[in-house]
């Protein structure tokens, strides 16, 4: 099963295009700064678990969200917000990951912050997974003696 990291790298490659720089969200806020190029940043944002009654104990439904920041000097224009979304949202749309039980479903897209050329917005989306337990191995203590006791 995928790890929440693992996926973050998956979307990231599925996204990358000569025309903007795309990558996880970075530690260091970047998002402020005004690029030559657009912007396009992924980040796991959290999951909500659900029991799944027809597997028991051993599954658990799993809806994992995600976010994309795009920012970029213009929202209009070529290489601009709203170009750089349509494309990315082409890009995950009808696609689904490894592990998944369901196609990528959007969720929104709006408005973030936008001062002097340099426009953010946010694309939220996510998918949903059977998150299923581990076995863990049983401790089993060797028998060292038997004594057999007659009454």
């Amino acid at each position: 099963m995928k790890g929440y990291g693992e996926y973050e790298e998956l979307i990231v490659a599925r996204l990358e295009n000569t025309e903007w720089n795309v990558a996880p969200l970075p530690l260091t806020s970047t998002l402020n700064t005004v690029q030559p190029r657009p912007l396009v940043y992924v980040i796991f944002t959290g999951s909500t678990f659900d029991d799944t009654p027809n597997l028991g104990d051993f599954a658990e439904d799993e809806a994992l969200n995600f976010e994309v920041y795009i920012t970029a000097r213009t929202r209009t224009s070529k290489g601009g917000v709203f170009e750089v979304a349509d494309e990315v949202i082409e890009r995950l749309l009808k696609w689904q990951l490894p592990d998944a039980t369901r196609k990528i479903k959007l969720h929104s897209f709006g408005y973030v912050d936008g001062v002097q050329n340099n426009w953010q917005y946010v694309l939220k989306f996510g998918f949903p997974r059977v998150r299923v337990m581990r076995e863990e191995a049983e401790e089993h203590v060797p028998i060292k003696k038997i004594t057999n006791i007659i009454i």
